[in-house]
């Protein structure tokens, strides 16, 4: 028998403590059902740069995206679509079979935008940090940072703080309006933090923490924006995400209304990896749509996108590739015009009907638009044709009657 040496003597003393082995590949992961963030999140390169068939270790049927376990920090400049983001990872993780709480210190929560993004609004815990048994009772950062120790405790796997920006501590909300106090939020986020990564990697719980964007006042050099909240939450978050609106006139996203005009449905936006523990730094910035209502135009760049994660279109030298289920080859030259040979072939159906069979066969889910789009395309070929059976039943009949007899002839 081996001798141990003395570290090995050492560890076995603080057993349950400290292990032998340093493997730390999370529990989970929850998409943020957009798959180029999420494939970046955890190669750091854009999908559309790499041919996904020669990946080694890559697999459609393994979720990609935010690890459970760790902190997550998103924050940008208002309507970037910082909710909307977090909306889909909590739509995602409900589908996952993951319970999820959100924390409204905004009372800024919209049922119609979670809804739009995959949000089972009747099975989510929801908190605006009210009593309504109580009206006047009032819970600070101090019972925030405790309630989501216990929530972690209780088995929920994502949590949601929107924002931290509105946390409120205790020494500021029992004082009088005129009383300055510095830092207090600050050193309270120092003094927890770290307490709360640790019971969210015991317990594999992903918390999602939505911060806003502010600006040093008269600074005249280097980086003027900042966040609240200090430093802890920049050194303790494993992922920071920043998310800027594009803002040119191109990235609105717009539909005919029924006057005629155009009217604006969504824009888009860039997401930023600032911080990325789990891959190498990506230099690109991610562009995703970000919807105000549930009308999606482009679902053939979303069906893009789901079909380069389930290995159904391959790209080899930029020329992008997909046999459909008839056996049929579709192919174009770089993103944007694949998505446009789509839409102008109106082969939208075609190719969401072979990514559904990809997903059910790779147990992996497509982002709710697209099961949406598909619902709301069937509806509607079902009635055209009922109107088209009311219309003309005569021509109908007398058409299906020719088809038999020339089959029988034939």
């Amino acid at each position: 028998m081996a001798k141990k040496n003395n570290s090995d003597v050492i560890v076995d003393n603080l057993k349950g403590f400290i292990r032998k082995g340093a493997a730390t590949t999370p529990v989970g992961y929850v998409p943020t059902g957009h798959f180029s963030l999420d494939f970046a999140i955890n190669y750091g390169e854009l999908p559309e740069k790499i041919d996904l068939s020669t990946l080694k270790g890559y697999d459609p049927s393994n979720a990609l995206g935010l690890p459970l376990g760790k902190l997550v920090m998103l924050y940008g400049e208002e309507g970037g679509g910082k909710s909307s983001l977090a909306y889909r990872i909590s739509g995602f993780a409900q589908k996952l079979g993951y319970p999820v709480a959100w924390l409204d210190t905004e009372h800024s929560f919209a049922e119609g935008l979670a809804i739009i993004n995959g949000v089972d609004i009747d099975n989510i815990y929801y908190s605006t940090m009210s009593n309504p048994g109580d009206p006047d009772k009032v819970y600070y950062a101090e019972d925030v940072f405790d309630a989501i120790i216990e929530l972690i405790k209780s088995g929920v796997k994502v949590i949601v703080l929107d924002s931290v920006a509105n946390l409120v501590t205790k020494d500021r909300g029992e004082a009088t309006a005129d009383k300055i106090i510095i830092g207090k939020l600050a050193r309270l986020m120092s003094e927890n933090l770290g307490k709360l990564v640790s019971y969210a990697d015991k317990h594999g719980a992903l918390l999602v923490f939505i911060n806003q964007l502010r600006f040093k006042i008269g600074q005249k050099f280097g980086n003027p924006e900042t966040t609240p909240g200090g430093m802890s939450l920049k050194h303790n978050a494993s992922l920071i995400i920043k998310i800027s609106k594009k803002k040119s006139k191109e990235a609105l996203i717009e539909i005919p209304g029924d006057d005629g005009k155009m009217k604006i449905i969504g824009r888009k936006s860039y997401m930023r990896l600032e911080k990325n523990r789990f891959a190498k730094p990506c230099e690109d910035s991610v562009e995703v749509p970000v919807y105000y209502v549930a009308h999606f135009p482009n679902i053939e760049e979303l069906m893009f996108e789901a079909g380069r994660q389930l290995k159904v279109i391959s790209v080899r030298k930029g020329i992008f590739k997909w046999t459909d289920s008839e056996g049929q080859k579709h192919e174009a030259e770089g993103k944007a015009n694949f998505t446009a040979y789509i839409k102008y072939n109106e082969l939208q159906y075609i190719l969401g009907q072979n990514l559904i069979t990809a997903a059910e066969e790779n147990s992996t889910i497509l982002p709710p638009e697209i099961s949406k789009w598909l619902n709301d395309y069937e509806s509607t070929k079902k009635k055209e044709s009922k109107i088209d059976e009311k219309q003309s039943p005569e021509k109908k009949t007398s058409g299906t009657r020719k088809a038999k007899g020339k089959k029988a002839g034939d």
